[in-house]
Parts: C-alpha cells; structure tokens; sequence
C-alpha cells in the first residue's frame, strides 16, 4: 500500500523539567518515520512536505535511511524551517504539558503539489503540524478526489503564534470543515478543550462530527496522554419501532511506561500507526489499542533517532 503523509517539518529545541537541553528534528518525521518502521515491507510512506533549504540536505538524510520512504513529494523552498523551542513545566505532574514558542513556519503545501499522488495512494494521513500545512480548501479537494482511506489530526490548527513567538490554544472559527472532511479525526484533551467558540463540550463535538447528515465520518479520537484515549464511533440503535443513530464511546486505558523519557511526538506516532493499522483492517476499535500501545512505547525513546525500535 502507498501512504501519503502531509505535514511540516521542524527543529525541536526540547527543554527539560531538569533543565536540560535537546536539539532534535522534529514535527511530521515523527509520523513519517513511524510510519515506515511500523508499516509492511511491500508498503510505501510518502511525505509531502516543504522543506526550508536551510535543512534540506539534513532532513532528506534522515529520511533515506528508511527504504520504505519516497522522497519525491518533498519540495525544497528558500525559507528557513521552522524552529520549536518546547519548555516543559517540571511543577506539573501530567509530564505531556508544555509551553511552546516558534518561529515562523514553512510556506503551505498547495493543492497541486498534492493532486499528482492521489491517484496511486492507498490511505493519507494529515497532520496539521504548523496549523498552515494546507489550508481548509486544499484538505477539501483532496477529499473530493480521494476516495481512499483518510485521517487527520487537526493538532495545530487550534494553535496561534504571537509576535514574540509564544504559541497559544484558541478557538477555530471553521473547526467543524477540517473535522468533517476525513473518514476519521483524531485530537488530544487541550485541543477539543478549546477547538470551538461557543465552548462546545467533547461530547457534543463528537455529535455535531459524527451525527452529520453530510459527511460520512468514521470515528473521532481524543487522546489524553496518562489518561489514555477515547474512540467516538456512530452506531445505528433500535428502541422499540424507532431507529436511529447514536454515538459509541471506547475507553482506551494509558498503559504506564516504567521508562519515562519523554513524550514528545507521542501523538504523531499514534496517528501514523493507526492510520496504517485501520487502512488494514477497518476496525476502529482493534486500531485505537494498536495506536495507544504504539504512542504509550514511544514515550520511553528520545528523539526520531530511536524511532526504529517501535518495531
């Protein structure tokens, strides 16, 4: 199967509760490689992505060390990447909360530099690493062109960057097009939290997604790190001579790692890995313990450097 992979690329500056200091690249190679470790070996991962030249040499380095990834959807621009700095908060006992500041991201990627691979993949995953990967009508015509298996984690799009680089949730004013414009979506606790204007709780966000009569939504996601994850699914019901449509929740239980290291692109390894697994087997269930089990082992590596070990 061929699987396409969009998002940005970035330099993570990690700074540890302890202090310490880790320089890493980061962003969407979490989903990319992961994806390419885990993935079978008939199987193809293929990033689309703009890169900055300042780390194209660097980054395409990286990415020819996995056989399984092809690199010809990787466009070099003269713009620098964007860079990360992640503060982690050594006073908070949930250790995935942090505070981020960056620099500016990369120049979106365009539906035309997307159109030419639709016709030969299997599955794609978006992951709005910047929250400006693609705009809204580029994830629009993708759908409408694609009739294969897509899943989006909407991460960033709730992300806003101010003048002194310090990232911050807000609201999206257009959150309910890039929830409804996949066959599943997928979102952690701080996310959901804020995602809509009028405050809208998880559970009425998973009605208004699911429950639609326009767009056929598959499952929503949420993930909350040492809380584990929830599945929403939309499950046809029968109360007496009346039918009707109502939502499933699947609690998925956090499995501990005794060896805690860090929990950076926990999230991006859970949404390659169950992209890969649900584009094999269609069940939605079975895929959510897969993705967890994936995401839960990631936390005890350090860097995309180890991502090899998720196999």
């Amino acid at each position: 199967m061929n699987y396409l992979v969009i998002g940005e690329p970035c330099v993570d500056v990690i700074h540890k509760a302890d202090g310490e200091k880790i320089h890493s690249y980061g962003g969407i190679l979490y989903s990319v490689i992961s994806m390419a470790v885990l993935a079978g070996k008939e199987d193809s991962v293929i990033p689309l992505m703009n890169v900055g030249d300042d780390e194209y040499d660097n980054i395409m380095a990286i990415l020819a060390k996995y056989p399984r990834i092809k690199t010809h959807g990787v466009n070099k621009l003269r713009h620098p990447t964007r860079k990360v700095n992640l503060y982690y908060n050594m006073y908070n006992t949930d250790k995935s909360a942090r505070i981020e500041k960056s620099t500016e991201p990369t120049y979106t990627l365009s539906y035309g530099e997307c159109e030419g691979f639709l016709g030969r993949a299997d599955a794609i995953l978006v992951n709005m690493i910047s929250g400006v990967d693609i705009t809204i009508n580029t994830l629009k015509n993708i759908r409408k062109n694609f009739s294969g298996f897509m899943h989006i984690d909407i991460h960033n799009i709730v992300m806003h960057t101010g003048n002194d680089g310090k990232r911050v949730h807000v609201p999206v004013d257009n959150w309910y097009e890039w929830c409804t414009h996949t066959d599943t979506v997928q979102m952690n606790q701080f996310e959901v939290s804020i995602l809509s204007m009028e405050k809208l709780t998880e559970y009425k966000i998973a009605e208004k997604i699911l429950l639609n009569k326009n767009y056929p939504v598959k499952g929503m996601i949420v993930t909350r790190g040492v809380d584990g994850s929830i599945g929403y699914t939309k499950t046809e019901k029968t109360y007496g001579k009346e039918t009707f449509f109502d939502l499933d929740q699947i609690h998925i239980a956090a499995i501990e790692n005794s060896k805690f290291i860090d929990s950076t692109g926990c999230g991006d390894v859970f949404a390659s890995s169950f992209t890969l697994d649900y584009s094999k087997n269609s069940n939605f269930e079975k895929s959510l313990h897969y993705a967890n089990r994936l995401a839960s082992y990631n936390t005890s590596l350090e860097g995309i450097d180890e991502l090899h070990k998720l196999a």
